[in-house]
């Protein structure tokens, strides 16, 4: 049997049509899924807090002791010399 245009054409037209019924059909599903899986699963709620009051105070900082300024012509001698002793290094990370 010889398939004439007309045959292709209308063939064409129901594979649209079926596609078309398919997308929407899936669409559907999916809004619907979609809506049983929000009322199942509700999440997370946003927290309502109201903003703490916070009084300013103001504190002014004291300027530190001026030290005078020794001459550079005569260098001091440190106060004690270094002194050993058996403790272990205290070693400090950066972390957290």
């Amino acid at each position: 049997m010889r398939e004439t245009p007309i045959d292709r054409d209308r063939a064409l037209r129901r594979l649209r049509r079926s596609t078309s019924i398919a997308l929407a059909a899936a669409g559907a599903l999916v809004a619907v899924f979609a809506g049983l899986a929000a009322k199942a699963l509700p999440g997370h709620h946003t927290a309502h807090t109201t903003p703490a009051r916070v009084s300013a105070t103001t504190q002014r900082a004291t300027a530190p002791a001026l030290v005078p300024a020794q001459s550079a012509a005569t260098p001091v001698a440190p106060a004690s010399q270094p002194v050993q002793t058996q403790a272990p290094p205290v070693v400090v990370s950066g972390g957290s």
